[in-house]
């Protein structure tokens, strides 16, 4: 392991680490409204990084693996997770639930209790956020030019920043308490680290072709999943009430997707 491969590994926890805890120590020193904002942000953030990053790299993974099938098979799983993800998040628990409290308005009814169910949602973009952040550290840790390395960490570092505060945010705006956020937060913190040194190990321990249609598989899931929590569990719940400044909002979530429209340029 060299020393800039060494360096990586802490301005990357350290990154990721910040951006994902600072919504949770804003809390009670930033507006409601800036909050809300950054919630706009995050959900841009997650957006593109599901269209534009995901969906698009799952497209040229199968493209490569299955050169002659005729099917877009990364927009059918990705449109198969969001079902999945939906069903889990809002029908199940809905239907369960149903005769409790109902207004006979299943919109007003779905953001009146939504506190109950929206404990999931940290922890399920936890994880599809950490086994992201886990294939770029393997993809840098293998990456041998000292050139692309460097401009592949600057990407990385930018998404990685952005991504945490968009997990940090979600954290926060579900009420998990600040004790048992940490350590969720710490652990996506470690996933590209630990990715990067897997991938130092990459070419002994995995073979390079089932690596690659489990990439294909995985970012294909994680595309429809991030496009879910951004559509209905951020966007969707920041623009709904009719009192809030919307353009501004509205401003902050063009901004967190133009971020990582620049970032797709590297990355």
């Amino acid at each position: 392991m060299t020393v800039i491969q060494i360096i990586a590994i802490v301005v990357i926890f350290l990154v990721g680490g910040g951006g994902a805890i600072l919504p949770l120590l804003m809390r009670t020193r930033v507006s409601p409204t800036t909050l809300s904002r950054g919630n706009a942000f995050a959900g841009g953030v997650l957006l593109a990084a599901g269209l534009i990053h995901l969906l698009g790299d799952s497209v040229g993974d199968f493209a490569e693996i299955h050169p002659d099938l005729d099917y877009p098979l990364a927009y059918a799983i990705a449109t198969g997770a969001f079902l999945l993800v939906l069903a889990i998040e809002r029908v199940v628990p809905r239907a369960a639930s149903a005769k409790v409290g109902s207004t006979g308005d299943p919109e007003a009814d779905a953001f009146v209790d939504a506190a109950s169910t929206a404990t999931a949602t940290p922890y399920l973009l936890l994880a599809t956020l950490s086994v992201h952040s886990l294939i770029a550290g393997v993809a840098l840790g293998t990456d041998e030019e000292q050139s692309s390395f460097l401009v592949l960490l600057i990407a990385i570092l930018a998404h990685k920043g952005s991504a945490g505060f968009a997990l940090g945010t979600t954290f926060q705006r579900a009420g998990v308490a600040f004790r048992r956020a940490l350590p969720a937060l710490l652990f996506f913190a470690c996933s590209t680290s630990v990715g990067v040194l897997l991938g130092l190990f990459a070419d002994l321990a995995f073979d390079a072709g089932s690596m690659h249609v489990v990439t294909a598989w995985f970012k294909a899931i994680a595309a429809g999943t991030f496009l879910y929590i951004a559509a209905l569990d951020i966007v969707r719940e920041e623009f709904f009430p009719v009192e809030t400044d919307r353009h501004g909002r509205y401003v902050c979530a063009f901004i967190g997707a133009g971020v990582m429209a620049l970032v797709a340029i590297w990355m």
